[in-house]
């Protein structure tokens, strides 16, 4: 539809919910373009049976805070002051099914009446006898209380808290300066922030006096960290915000043990930090309420909402801190994916943002108000969102910055141990790790996922529409499964995606054969700008000598995006195909890949339709950790321990092949990113680059490719494919239609 409440530019949310769709939750969460800051807006609602719902809001979205019926609705919005001349919206249709999930969430003024009302610590899983949830995290947990109090009692050995590293101009450090003093920044808060939060949540078990001094001391040199410095938010928001979290969190379990001169410290020291962030987002031209997709931007939120709920109260200016974000945030979790529980901004940025952003935002939230956000119907798709693109054991992470690295499964761990499904149940027991200690401490007890009885995913292939991936698994049940991935994405190369439309990865026997390559040292390095974002550093296509989808800055890179337009599985074969036509933005007319995956045989068959106005060299991109053996024109073999693929190119038959082992810019790791990196250790080891090509410049071409997994011979037939579109692998036949 069109009308004034679509986005007019990229970046803007699109209308929520979207005419014709089947909403998850219920309520529904609203969405709609703001016309301006001082425009109210009137929400009218419609059920088929009669009943009408009408909610004045001062913002361009609105979740209700009571469930509604189940059936068909219609809803327009009308702005009220300046801007309404536009009048009122198109009428758009939803409907909630009888098994949308209900997730309430009570009107604000009832939620800060509860949290003022409520003693400290607010933020401390309980029951309603308090002292036996002392007892049972001591008795339940001692392992992990132990693991804590001795990383505790190691960092007291340590000298007390120095000067902030300074933050290097990025032009003075010419890029890998800059990286690495934002790295250090972070790295230096960090582990104080964690000692603080720990002392302070062991203090609040047993009250030994020296955790109370160790907290104190902690605090007190935190609080006296200048916000405008190197770890305020506009140097290193990470850092400051870690800060700001730290002592409120340390505030709300220490209560009334923080002396009077601590108090008034870490509470100024807290309002600043925190009201930098309210600034940031939603002070002036209140930023977010327009554009939500910024990485950095949502987890800020996130942590102003636990903010305010732990502060209310006690801060004057948490009151309107918890007004303006809290309900935000939660309705708009995630702006990475729709209610599915797709996570677009790469799985390795959905992974770290665990640790970030959510297992300790949600369990605080959740302890203070009783929100359980892993409720929400896009946090349990999100769960899924990992059992199929992160599976048990899987070595790598998917599609964006940090891609290469291996996945932080304790973090993933930790996400599924929240929840109560028996998908969660089968996840959890089936991932080899142990989440954080002091997460660990935090988490409701007992935890949501004990007691439930396990269950498989019930198929092994998936696709998650709203950000345009698919996975396709042998058998995802088991570690040693074949897995291909595959990317068309309306997101493009915005945020920490990058421009690798109708790409696709290939990973065997718990090996990466198949890989996006490169390494991500920092966003913006030369070896990022000119290698690791760009469409030739992945399994994709380019044409004329490395050419591939459009190169464009902040929210213009959304405009140059893939469209995965079908998904189908029988269990036997999975098929789906994506359009990147958009991502090339003009250069080419048809940039159309097909997949299917014989799950019986173990092949995969790719099939690229490409056309041009112009003439060109295409390239069919293809990149490995070992070199490509060159068995005869058109078949190569990859190999990487155990695993192993032959690709034989049956189409077109004019083409060459050729290999190289350079990045056009080489990577740089900064030092404190291989020190501290959440992933594990960090090498800059050799990587293949393939390239099958067309001999000529062509207007049009088509390229079918078998990939046979571990290299089995599987007999191919395929008579004249201009006349006969029809493959045969082994006995399964596959029609490529035109």
């Amino acid at each position: 539809m069109s009308d004034w409440a679509e986005p007019t530019a990229a970046e803007q949310i699109p209308v929520t919910p979207a005419n014709g769709a089947i909403v998850k939750q219920n309520p529904p969460d609203f969405d709609w373009r703001r016309i301006n800051l001082s425009a109210e807006y009137m929400l009218v609602l419609q059920h088929e049976g009669g009943k009408r719902y009408e909610w004045r809001t001062p913002r361009n979205w609105y979740l209700p805070s009571a469930s509604l019926p189940p059936g068909k609705y219609s809803w327009q919005v009308r702005p009220i002051g300046p801007g309404s001349g536009v009048g009122e919206s198109a009428w758009r249709r939803f409907t909630i099914s009888e098994d949308a999930i209900p997730f309430v969430v009570p009107n604000n003024e009832d939620l800060l009446r509860e949290l003022r009302n409520k003693p400290r610590p607010r933020s401390f899983v309980r029951s309603k006898d308090e002292s036996k949830s002392r007892s049972l995290v001591q008795s339940e947990r001692s392992n992990v209380v132990a693991t804590v109090k001795n990383q505790v009692k190691k960092k007291m050995a340590q000298p007390a808290l120095a000067a902030p590293p300074k933050l290097v101009d990025r032009k003075v450090g010419k890029g890998a300066g800059w990286a690495n003093s934002l790295f250090a920044i972070r790295n230096y808060v960090s582990g104080e922030a964690y000692q603080l939060r720990a002392t302070a949540f062991l203090w609040q078990l047993n009250h030994d006096p020296a955790l109370l001094a160790e907290a104190l001391r902690t605090g007190d040199a935190l609080a006296a960290l200048d916000p405008n410095g190197p770890t305020g938010h506009k140097s290193q928001d990470q850092a400051s915000r870690d800060i700001a979290i730290g002592l409120a969190s340390a505030f709300d379990w220490l209560g009334d043990a923080v002396p009077a001169e601590s108090q008034q410290l870490w509470l100024k020291a807290i309002a600043a930090r925190g009201q930098a962030i309210y600034d940031d987002l939603l002070g002036g031209q209140r930023r977010f309420e327009l554009a939500r997709y910024d990485s950095h931007g949502w987890t800020n939120l996130g942590y102003l909402a636990d903010l305010s709920a732990l502060m209310v109260g006690t801060l004057p200016v948490a009151d309107n801190w918890f007004n303006d974000s809290f309900r935000f945030y939660i309705h708009t979790v995630s702006p990475w994916g729709g209610e599915e529980g797709g996570w677009a901004n790469s799985s390795a940025y959905a992974i770290w943002s665990l640790n970030l952003g959510i297992i300790p935002r949600w369990d605080s939230i959740r302890a203070a108000t009783g929100i359980n956000i892993y409720k929400k119907p896009w946090s349990q798709g999100l769960l899924k969102y990992f059992v199929y693109f992160e599976p048990p054991s899987s070595p790598i992470q998917l599609f964006g910055d940090g891609a290469e690295m291996p996945p932080d499964f304790s973090q993933i761990k930790g996400y599924a141990s929240r929840q109560d499904s028996p998908l969660a149940a089968w996840y959890f027991l089936n991932i080899d790790k142990r989440e954080y200690p002091l997460q660990v401490l935090e988490a409701p007890i007992p935890l949501p996922v004990e007691g439930i009885k396990p269950e498989p995913p019930r198929a092994n292939s998936i696709a998650f529409h709203d950000i345009g991936w698919v996975a396709m698994h042998s058998a995802i049940v088991d570690p040693l499964r074949t897995s291909v991935y595959f990317r068309s994405s309306p997101y493009a190369a915005f945020g920490h995606s990058h421009a690798d439309n109708n790409s696709f990865v290939l990973v065997s026997r718990d090996e990466p054969l198949l890989i996006a390559s490169g390494y991500y040292d920092w966003e913006g390095s030369p070896h990022w700008k000119q290698w690791y974002w760009q469409t030739k550093a992945h399994n994709a296509i380019t044409f004329d000598g490395g050419k591939g989808q459009a190169e464009k800055t902040g929210s213009g890179k959304m405009t140059a995006k893939g469209q995965l337009t079908e998904f189908q599985s029988n269990g036997k074969v999975d098929f789906t195909e994506g359009d990147a036509t958009p991502a090339y933005e003009g250069a080419l007319q048809q940039a159309r890949r097909r997949l299917w995956y014989l799950r019986n045989k173990n092949v995969l068959i790719i099939h690229d339709s490409l056309r041009s106005a112009t003439p060109r060299q295409f390239e069919w991109n293809i990149h490995a950790l070992n070199p490509f053996e060159i068995k005869e024109p058109g078949s190569i073999e990859v190999k990487q321990k155990a695993a192993r693929a032959c690709i034989n190119m049956l189409q077109p038959h004019a083409i060459e092949f050729a290999q190289n082992n350079r990045f056009d810019a080489p990577p740089q790791i900064p030092p404190s990113r291989n020190e501290n990196d959440q992933g594990g250790a960090r090498t800059t080891n050799d990587q293949w680059h393939g390239r099958f090509q067309t001999k000529e410049r062509m207007a049009a071409v088509e390229f079918l490719a078998v990939v046979d997994i571990d290299c089995k011979n599987i007999p191919i037939e395929m008579g004249n494919f201009e006349s006969n579109r029809k493959i045969k692998v082994g006995d399964e036949s596959i029609h490529v239609a035109r």
